[in-house]
């Protein structure tokens, strides 16, 4: 996306939607977060469904990336949640955040005891914000003599999840993968794969089981994903114990009818009950080095507890001319309408589909080696507190027509834009030029004529004022410059002058 004239500084990915469904049977109401990394500008953003961009986040989580970005609710308001990362290979070390709807940091939440600070693949409230799931990474020294490491002591990678108490820190649930899964039951080898570590040092330890979605289950237990085992793991509550185990390529209690899995990202309790279990999950089917499908997607299966059986009840793949294999991250998010949304991880891809799995959106927003953790759609909310709209005027000339470009980031409910003109600034001195609708990120005006100051306010759907402008002297190039401009604005310089 280019830089906008009023915060030329934003350079947010530009979303190319190709697929978009906008009638009552169409994409659900919301916007698309999402917090791309290996980008030009990392960082949390928000759209809306047409490719608009409503909130440029960068910055905010610092230097570092942003992950598993998304509406969450915190002591009974709505919020933003995300993980703050110092990028690893393969994981992260940081902390998770909270921002309230002035994407103002009110809270962060981090592990305890003697468990490394937090990792990006799950950051989960609770009870109201009470309570959080995060996930850690853990570089243990191991005897790796089953995987041929003999020449001396290895070191392994193990996956840890914490249930912490927001406020106090308290560590209120722990699980260390050690403890309950053995090495052998990883699907990859030492020095085999992009993400899985050599084994020989602690900055590149072997990562056997790669925990990467942590959920937890109405009975209070915990569903586990461990990327590198293919299998998920439903944890008991009280001592910790594997209850069962769900797995194509592993040790697996139940028999999968029809269908595979593997290297899955992203798995979701839907509901439970004595007999049976139902689960979400996104399907890579592969990790760049071992596939189970040609393609990726997103599964609904239901467990029966009493014949042990595993069933697909759908599946949703990805619209294009050809389905796609994401080796890495992504996840799928059930909505309310029977609907379902995808990030589709290290392919810089959302979609939302239809109950019946017709594609209703598709949008794009990289091409490179950019790429999404997790994606979602949701309402939103915000007038930001603390910020005024920016507004940028320019004229050819002192008597030219004035151009105004105008922007407020991360506000929802702008409607439209009053415009106002002045030749000075002082009391009395502005006077309404138009009210002009909002479009998109940025909305244009021209005046007839030339006004040396401008203000906007922005308006809400029923008129009301939500917010000024500072007011703003317009731009007028000098009798240069005027040469190589027009009547609503400047080339961007690429070269000195000779």
């Amino acid at each position: 996306m280019k830089p906008t004239l009023q915060r030329p500084q934003s350079s947010a990915p530009f979303l190319n939607v190709s697929i978009q469904d906008s009638s009552p049977t169409g994409f659900t109401p919301g916007y698309i977060f999402i917090a791309p990394y290996q980008a030009a500008k990392s960082g949390p953003y928000i759209y809306d469904k047409f490719g608009n961009l409503i909130w440029d986040g960068y910055g905010v989580v610092g230097s570092e990336n942003a992950h598993d970005f998304r509406p969450c609710t915190y002591e009974g308001a709505p919020h933003l949640c995300m993980s703050q990362m110092n990028q690893q290979f393969g994981y992260g070390i940081g902390q998770a955040m909270i921002i309230n709807s002035d994407y103002k940091p009110v809270a962060t939440v981090n592990t305890g005891g003697n468990v490394p600070p937090a990792d990006e693949h799950e950051f989960q409230l609770l009870n109201n914000g009470e309570t959080a799931i995060l996930s850690a990474y853990e570089v243990i020294p191991a005897d790796l003599s089953y995987f041929n490491i003999t020449t001396g002591q290895g070191w392994l990678s193990q996956g840890v999840f914490q249930e912490v108490n927001v406020t106090s820190g308290e560590v209120v649930f722990e699980w260390f993968s050690t403890n309950h899964v053995d090495p052998s039951a990883t699907q990859i080898l030492p020095n085999k794969t992009d993400v899985g570590g050599t084994g020989f040092t602690p900055a590149s330890p072997f990562d056997y089981f790669h925990i990467n979605s942590i959920d937890k289950a109405p009975s209070g237990n915990y569903l586990v994903s461990g990327r590198h085992v293919c299998t998920l793991y439903y944890i008991n509550a009280t001592d910790r114990s594997i209850s069962w185990r769900l797995s194509f390529l592993g040790d697996s209690d139940f028999t999968l009818q029809g269908f595979n899995f593997s290297f899955q990202h992203d798995v979701r309790i839907v509901s439970e009950n004595a007999t049976s279990t139902i689960l979400s999950i996104f399907d890579n089917a592969s990790n760049g080095f071992t596939s189970t499908s040609a393609y990726s997607a997103g599964k609904v299966i239901a467990l029966d507890h009493t014949a042990n059986t595993a069933t697909l009840l759908s599946e949703t793949v990805f619209p294009g001319p050809e389905p796609l294999l994401s080796t890495s991250q992504g996840n799928t998010q059930l909505l309310s309408n029977g609907g379902v949304f995808h990030g589709w991880g290290d392919q810089a891809f959302v979609t939302e589909h239809a109950a019946n799995g017709t594609a209703v959106l598709q949008a794009q927003f990289a091409d490179g080696s950019a790429m999404n953790y997790r994606a979602f759609t949701s309402p939103w909310v915000s007038i930001p507190c603390c910020t005024v709209p920016d507004v940028y005027a320019y004229a050819h000339n002192s008597s030219a027509a004035t151009s105004v470009y105008v922007s407020w980031n991360g506000a929802t409910e702008v409607a439209s834009w009053r415009v106002y003109g002045a030749q000075s600034v002082g009391e009395g001195t502005f006077s309404v030029l138009a009210e002009v609708p909002k479009q998109g990120f940025e909305t244009f005006y021209q005046a007839d004529v030339f006004y040396a100051w401008t203000l906007v306010e922005a308006l809400a759907g029923d008129g009301t004022a939500l917010r000024n402008s500072s007011f703003q002297p317009t731009f007028v190039p000098g009798a240069t410059l005027a040469g190589v401009c027009g009547d609503a604005g400047c080339p961007v310089a690429s070269a000195y002058s000779s």
